[in-house]
């Protein structure tokens, strides 16, 4: 089965400046003829249109049962792709305003269903559950989701966009669970299995665009994934691109599953093409996650979308009514593997400048096109996770006070800000309560307003040039090719129901607030945790340090470097150094976990030793950027930047405690024994930080900068922990991973005879 995205369709509405005038395509001047001709394409249309349903009714159903039934709130349930995808042709959808999805069946087109909102296990609602589903569901005002009551089966008959199906839906949940409510989600004693699928293929999202988006489930963002924590997640990752891909479920701890963390070369080999796996791992830890893929820059090209996990009981859950998930993102208008990376990494390129954005996307849309409706609920939780592949930003809404209660997925006591920054994977949730909204903007102040701007300002400290003088008309381009980047994205929060927009123009400046702070430094280390550490934080038992460079190769193109080593990979498409020929091997068909398994007494990295100016052992590696780590060690990192920029660090499969950083050095004296936990710490330009993480897993772990152009210039490495330990606990080659491996294999050589 084909699926693909329609290029003719402009599913955003996105503001003209946005993009350069292209080309008229083919299929423009067909449009045009098409509509110049419309009272026999009108008769065209309904005779495919006939011939498509029956065929659609009629197709094989290998991989297509169960499609499409409804609930007594008319909604449209959507199960075929695995999604459990409600939604509504009449409704807004905040998360994905304005999208139109389309799939193929048997490779022709028909249009399935619009307004793709929101992946969730629902149950068929009773007379008394109507109120709350329609408040708490409704695309406009919530994403927390339900869970299947039981399992049912039933025969149901749906009409709409012309064609007409009956299926039989039932519902894959073991344990029972009530619906959330206002006071926080209900407690149940056992999590479920939760089954979904995720098709990796290309579409077209904007209608000025020619360029492609790499997307999961044929929606950019990727639909979002909710779990109470504890659940079982099972979910069906099946490429429908011409080349390898895979996903990482960022933030998730993987305990007993490190083959499931999704990076390439490091737990599995890629996914060939019209190839799939199954990934199967446990929803911890809460709070909010996000998932991407982990190979050829693919999630800067779109692959990525929210992993919402709940507590059953929500810490500050008493604090807010209804949640907004906002992902923000760098858009490119070229593609990054194949256009940007080639530019980035080239000796032409002598300073090694990042290419510089395009724009900024929030939930996919541009600035000023994305509005929030919050009619029915005065306080709101927003989970922000920034997706660039390069970008920082600093967040705030005019005229309200933003009260941070999680950073990564670690849960603290309400911490008012003006505003905050936040680095690339990083996390932050506040609500807001509109009762404290400023008099200035209100019906007494002099702006008066039925909403206000939400911002997302780019910390320009971060562009390598004078950016702002890239916004056309292009006076002063320095760059080979243009870019249309405004630093200030501004989205619309409307408190009337009517999307409604702001009375006021927004000033370049965030407006300031009486009664808030401005964090110290971007970890916000201030912010202390909601459950305070009774038993302390474990002192360390193991020392590394770590200098952050980037300097240019023999070869006159500009790597980046930790310790010396530029992190290469074959399996990553990573080849910057050559690969080491003993030991640990760069191999695209064993993934490092693989080979702690094959040959874990022969991997060639030193054991941890004392060394000058450490009273603790320094953990060693083996000059490739692969580290020995011991089972159970608390290890302390010392990263020291000495780049000009600002870079944010992630540990898979862990979290750490800040220490401390060259914006907060007090930090390690203030806080001492209840450090802020996070897994992705940004390390200040010509500064440093100072983490402190427990190896409890054993497994293989990469440790990499996440601004995606410098992990594709090899800001890398990988925490080799304890392969006695990973054998001891029976920890073995899955057939599934070797015959994943043997198709990427099979593919490869078939693409090299070509």
């Amino acid at each position: 089965m084909k699926m693909h995205g329609d290029p003719e369709k402009r599913l955003l509405e996105i503001p003209e400046q946005v993009y350069p005038i292209l080309p008229q395509p083919w299929w423009k001047s067909t449009l045009n003829i098409m509509q110049n001709n419309r009272f026999y394409v009108v008769v065209l249309v309904i005779l495919i249109g006939t011939g498509i349903t029956i065929a659609f009714i009629n197709r094989d159903t290998t991989h297509q049962q169960n499609d499409i039934t409804t609930d007594n709130q008319g909604w449209i349930i959507l199960k075929s792709l695995g999604w459990n995808t409600k939604y509504a042709a009449d409704d807004q959808n905040t998360y994905n305003d304005g999208i139109q999805q389309y799939q193929s069946m048997n490779n022709k087109k028909s249009q399935l269903h619009e307004n793709v909102n929101h992946m969730k296990y629902h149950h068929r609602p009773t007379s008394d559950d109507s109120q709350e589903l329609s408040q708490r569901f409704h695309p406009v005002n919530n994403h927390r989701r339900s869970r299947a009551l039981s399992q049912n089966s039933n025969s149901i008959t749906t009409t709409g966009n012309n064609l007409s199906y009956q299926t039989t839906t039932q519902t894959s949940t073991s344990t029972t669970s009530k619906i959330a409510t206002t006071s926080g989600m209900n407690t149940t004693t056992n999590g479920v299995e939760i089954n979904l699928t995720l098709y990796i293929d290309t579409i077209y999202p904007y209608g000025k665009s020619n360029k492609a988006i790499i997307s999961a489930n044929y929606s950019f963002p990727g639909p979002p994934i909710e779990a109470y924590e504890g659940d079982i997640l099972v979910i069906r990752v099946i490429n429908q691109l011409d080349v390898p891909t895979t996903m990482h479920w960022h933030g998730l701890y993987q305990t007993t599953t490190p083959d499931m963390d999704g990076a390439v070369g490091i737990t599995q080999c890629a996914i060939p093409p019209k190839n799939e796996m199954i990934y199967k791992f446990k929803a911890e830890p809460a709070g909010t996650a996000w998932y991407h893929g982990h190979l050829l820059e693919r999630y800067t090209d779109g692959l990525y979308g929210p992993l919402i996990i709940h507590q059953r009981n929500e810490p500050n859950q008493d604090k807010y009514d209804s949640e907004q998930v906002l992902m923000v993102a760098d858009w490119y208008n070229l593609q990054a593997h194949t256009q940007l990376l080639p530019w980035y990494l080239n000796p032409n390129n002598t300073d090694g400048n990042e290419p510089s954005p395009d724009a900024i996307v929030v939930n996919g849309k541009f600035t000023e096109a994305l509005t929030i409706s919050v009619s029915n609920s005065a306080r709101i939780r927003f989970r922000i996770i920034n997706t660039a592949a390069f970008s920082m930003y600093t967040v705030s809404i005019d005229g309200l006070p933003l009260h941070i209660i999680e950073l990564d997925q670690v849960d603290t006591l309400p911490y008012t800000v003006n505003s905050f920054n936040i680095n690339v994977a990083q996390r932050v949730s506040f609500y807001i309560d509109l009762s404290e909204l400023s008099l200035e903007y209100t019906a007494s102040g002099n702006l008066s307003t039925s909403a206000v701007y939400i911002r997302f300002q780019a910390m320009l400290s971060m562009y390598p040039v004078d950016i702002l003088n890239y916004i056309p008309p292009y006076e002063q381009q320095r760059y080979p090719y243009p870019t249309f980047f405004n630093p200030l994205y501004l989205a619309i929060l409307s408190f009337n129901g009517t999307n409604s927009t702001p009375s006021y123009t927004a000033s370049s400046t965030t407006p300031a607030l009486q009664n808030t702070v401005t964090p110290i430094d971007t970890n916000i280390l201030a912010a202390r945790p909601f459950y305070q550490n009774t038993t302390g934080i474990p002192n360390a038992t193991y020392y590394l340090s770590l200098v952050i460079a980037f300097y240019t190769s023999a070869n006159g193109i500009n790597y980046a470097y930790l310790n010396n080593v530029s992190y290469s990979s074959d399996a990553n498409y990573m080849s910057m150094t050559p690969a080491p020929t003993q030991g640990i091997t760069s191999d695209e068909y064993a993934p490092l976990l693989n080979q702690m398994v094959t040959k874990s007494n022969n991997l060639g990295i030193p054991s941890p030793r004392i060394e000058p100016g450490s009273s603790l052992p320094t953990v060693q590696s083996d000059g490739y950027g692969h580290y020995l780590v011991p089972y159970e060690a608390v290890v302390d990192i010392f990263l020291n930047n000495t780049d000009t920029g600002e870079h944010p660090f992630h540990l898979h499969g862990h979290k750490f405690w800040i220490i401390a950083t060259s914006d907060y050095p007090d930090a390690e004296f203030l806080y001492a024994g209840n450090y802020i936990q996070r897994d992705t710490v940004s390390v200040p330009a010509l500064g440093w930080a100072k983490i402190r993480y427990v190896a409890n897993k054993p497994g293989a772990w990469l440790f990499h900068c996440h601004i995606e152009w410098h992990m594709s210039a090899g800001l890398a490495l990988a925490f080799i922990t304890s392969p006695q330990q990973l054998l001891a606990e029976g920890y073995t080659i899955s057939s599934d991973e070797q015959k994943l491996c043997q198709a990427l294999q099979k593919f490869n050589k078939k693409q090299n005879s070509k």
